[in-house]
């Protein structure tokens, strides 16, 4: 009777072992899938991320380039034929790929706008005007050149401290002599989605050395190179 028992009973432990069985297999098997999943998603993370800190160091490096040409110069002298030149020189759509250009933003004090204004309209751009995008009482900080002008051409005249994210990157990278990134903000020379982006920002100093206190480079501080 008891071998008759096990007979009848044989099959639904079969069908049970074979259940759990499976079960367990298909568990390993999600678990490998899963492991395999993150860890593609983690290298794809790792290139994405490597390819960022590489894009960064090239804008790093065309901004100091930049700098160097305004220092050159001189900072209260370079012209915009001078700068127009020095980007003749480059090309910016190999060199620094996603840039829209690269430009100099020059710091002017309210009390002085007037006789800047006079300076620039001279200065090759007879239509010169300084825009905000927030009225304030603030000093200025005016986007006086960028090349390739044809494709940033709204951009010349902004006072790009009328706006916080823009204010604050420039007023950050003035503190600390590092290359800055402003938050996301909407570019005034291209519209809809392809608007958004950013701002890296250098500053340049008098005399072009970064002096040492906080306090010394908010007081050598002549402008900025920055790349939309």
């Amino acid at each position: 009777m008891k071998n008759r028992s096990l007979l009848r009973w044989s099959p639904l432990v079969g069908l049970l072992v074979g259940a759990i069985l499976a079960g367990w297999i298909g568990l390993r098997i999600a678990d490998r899938n899963q492991l395999e999943i993150d860890e593609s998603f983690d290298l794809t993370v790792q290139r994405a991320v490597a390819q960022l800190e590489r894009r960064l160091e090239r804008y790093e490096y065309g901004l100091r380039g930049t700098r160097g040409a305004v220092i050159t110069g001189g900072q209260e002298r370079i012209n915009r034929e001078t700068f127009l030149r020095y980007s003749a020189s480059r090309d910016y759509a190999r060199e620094f790929p996603g840039a829209r250009g690269f430009g100099f933003i020059r710091r002017v004090p309210a009390s002085d706008e007037a006789s800047f204004l006079l300076s620039a309209r001279k200065d090759g751009w007879p239509d010169f005007t300084i825009r905000q995008l927030q009225a304030h009482d603030g000093e200025r900080f005016v986007i006086q050149y960028i090349e390739p002008v044809e494709a940033n051409e709204a951009a010349i005249g902004l006072d790009i401290a009328s706006e916080e994210n823009r204010r604050d990157a420039a007023m950050e990278a003035m503190r600390t002599g590092h290359t800055t990134m402003s938050r996301p903000i909407r570019l005034v020379q291209t519209s809809g989605e392809a608007g958004l982006g950013v701002l890296i920002i250098l500053p340049v100093y008098r005399p072009g050395a970064v002096p040492q206190a906080e306090s010394e480079r908010y007081d050598a501080t002549v402008g900025w190179t920055y790349v939309p």
